[in-house]
Parts: structure tokens; C-alpha cells; sequence
């Protein structure tokens, strides 16, 4: 058995609510070449994605500034080594305490490419808390479910690692496309913050501030079917792209409840839920098909309203803000869904 023994969660950049991206976003909008209609058409989109109360940290200062791929490039880069160094500051004095060393490092990313990867990048914040044979692993293009498939990985390893750090390092306001006339692009432009989280999983529940169990975790993928749902479009660098934007939702939550069905019955017994915030509509619409209670969602919906959706990172927030809420001997359920398209169930249980 392995255990989460410690979550790390790092923000960076600065905070902008809907109202002040709103009020950037439509003086680009109203750049855009395009005739009256489709303006309008596109103005009243990106205002109706913006509605409400919600806000995301974000590491780039202005939206506008992103123009061509050298600058996306180079902004997710200093964006994901501010992210290192801060999650580094915690987790260096959390392992230090603790007397051990990483036997692994495993780090996911869905926004970006970097070589040397994350896990090379965050050695040397780490120091002496990694060896010279110590596994670096870096998991990328795995879309939203990236923390999700790294946690599986590290159960999965053999017993020779005991102490194992997954990291998630997510920048995507670096993806931002003010020139994009295309409504799923502005869709993913309103939709991410960014932001990055760790967590410490070991063979000993005695270690750290708590010990969740990783009592399960299932995982099902519909590439046969789901394949373009959500992926990635290339013009001066990648884009945030859908199948369709007007049923992404509704597609979405029939591959996620049909996912959850075949899972065992276990998960309707337990009424806590980190659920990765994909945004609110989708949150919704999930909880009333799987029937599960409002306040077992308001977790992620809260995520959600301050930090936005941060893909494979808002999780593991999640996770963080529940597990110290969580009494010893209740569980949480864990769900994420992202591009593959694929659903990944998992179920944590606190033994301390």
C-alpha cells in the first residue's frame, strides 16, 4: 500500500478576475477582421464565458504580449521554474524533517514542452533530497488527467521506491490567442489560470502530515471514439481545440458517467468529491447524471471560482483542501477527465 503523505500547492502570477480579462479580451475581439455579425456573434461568446464571479492567477502580465511562439515558449519556461522554486521551498524543509530522499520524481505538464524536462528543472531546488540514481520522469501531452496518471504510476512502481514526489506544472495562459476568430480558442482562453502542485506518496503512513491510501484507481480511455473531443491546433504555436464547442459538455459527461458505471459501486457511498473543475456548467451537469449531491461538488466549484481551471493541477488542489477537512477513516473520491479522450477514477482514504 501507498500513501499521500503531504500536497504542495504553489501560485503563481498575478490574480484576473472575469471583469478585468473581460474588458482586455474585448478590445482584441473588436480587432479581429471579421464582418458584423460573426463579431458580435463571437463579443457576446467570450462575455458569456466570462459571466460571473471567477478569477485565475495568471504568470503572464498581459495577454497581449503573447504574438508569436518565441514568446509563448520562453514565458511558459520562466513561468514553470517560478512554479518549481516555490513548490521546492516547501517540499525541501516537509523532506528534510522527515530524514528521507526521493527515490522518484515524476512531473507532468499539459501546456508546454521544456528539455531538459520538469523533473531535471527541480533537482536542483531539491539538492541533496535526490540521489544519482534517483528516476526524473516527465509526462507530458496528457492533458488533464496528467496528475492523475503520474499518482498511478507512482503506485505502480515496485517496492524499491519508497519515497516518490509527483509534481504538476501548469502554465496555460502562455496558450492565450488574442488573434483567434475560432470560438473553441477563445473558449480555452477564458477558461484556464495557472498554477502548479506536488505530492509526497510513500510506503509509510507514518511520514508527513497525513497519510491518504490510494485504495484504487481505474482508468478508461475512448481514443476509438473520443480522440478529437479535446487536442491541440497549430498555427504560431498550440491552440486549444474541440470537436464540437457547442456539445463539448455534453459529450464530455457521457464518457464520464459511462466510465464511473463500470467502476465499482463504492464511489455513491463516499460524499466527498475533488472533481477536476473543468468549469461550473460541466460540474453540474455531472452531479445531477451521477446523482450526486450539490454539496459534494462545491469543493471543485470553489476551486474553480478562484483559480479556474488549471488542468492536471486543480486536482491535486482539491485534494489538498479536502484531505485537511477529512476525518481518519472517511474517503474521497478522486475524478478527472481529459484529452484522449479518457476518465480517470480514483478513491483516497485518510488512515491518519
Amino acid at each position: 500500500m501507498r500513501f499521500i503523505n503531504q500536497l504542495f500547492t504553489a501560485s503563481v502570477g498575478e490574480a484576473w478576475t472575469n471583469e478585468r480579462l473581460l474588458a482586455t479580451y474585448e478590445q482584441a475581439v473588436d480587432r479581429l477582421p471579421l464582418d458584423e455579425k460573426p463579431l458580435q456573434e463571437l463579443r457576446e461568446f467570450v462575455r458569456f464565458q466570462l459571466i460571473g464571479e471567477r478569477s485565475r492567477r495568471t504568470f503572464v502580465p498581459d495577454p497581449m504580449l503573447l504574438t508569436d511562439f518565441q514568446s509563448r515558449a520562453s514565458m511558459f519556461e520562466r513561468g514553470a521554474e517560478e512554479a518549481l522554486a516555490q513548490l521546492a521551498a516547501q517540499i525541501v524543509p516537509a523532506a528534510t524533517a522527515a530524514g528521507i530522499t526521493f527515490d522518484a520524481v515524476l512531473t507532468t505538464t499539459s501546456t508546454g514542452n521544456l528539455m531538459p524536462g520538469l523533473s531535471y528543472r527541480l533537482a536542483p531546488h531539491l539538492g541533496c533530497l535526490v540521489r544519482p540514481n534517483t528516476l526524473f520522469l516527465d509526462l507530458g501531452n496528457v492533458g488533464c488527467t496528467g496528475s492523475s496518471k503520474a499518482i498511478n504510476l507512482a503506485k505502480s512502481l515496485d517496492a524499491g521506491f519508497r519515497n516518490i514526489l509527483v509534481v504538476a506544472v501548469e502554465c496555460p495562459s502562455t496558450l492565450v490567442d488574442s488573434k483567434a476568430t475560432e470560438f473553441d480558442l477563445w473558449q480555452g482562453n477564458c477558461t484556464f489560470g495557472d498554477g502548479a502542485a506536488a505530492v509526497w506518496i510513500s510506503d509509510d503512513m507514518e511520514q508527513g502530515p497525513l497519510a491518504l491510501a490510494l485504495e484504487e484507481i481505474r482508468y478508461q480511455q475512448f481514443a476509438e471514439t473520443g480522440l478529437r473531443l479535446i487536442r491541440w491546433g497549430y498555427g504560431d504555436y498550440y491552440g486549444f481545440r474541440l470537436a464540437d464547442h457547442k456539445t463539448f459538455e455534453s459529450d464530455v459527461k457521457q464518457l464520464v458517467a459511462g466510465a464511473l458505471r463500470e467502476a465499482e459501486a463504492g464511489w455513491k457511498e463516499e460524499p466527498r468529491w475533488a472533481i477536476h473543475p473543468a468549469g461550473i456548467a460541466l460540474l453540474m451537469r455531472l452531479s445531477r447524471e451521477l446523482k450526486i449531491p450539490k454539496e459534494a461538488i462545491t469543493p471543485s466549484v470553489t476551486h474553480y471560482r478562484e483559480h479556474s481551471n488549471m488542468s492536471s493541477a486543480s486536482v491535486l488542489y482539491v485534494l489538498s483542501d479536502l484531505s485537511a477537512a477529512t476525518p481518519v477513516g472517511a474517503a474521497i473520491n478522486v475524478l478527472t477527465m481529459g484529452a484522449g479522450f479518457n476518465v480517470v477514477y480514483g478513491r483516497v482514504r485518510r488512515v491518519r
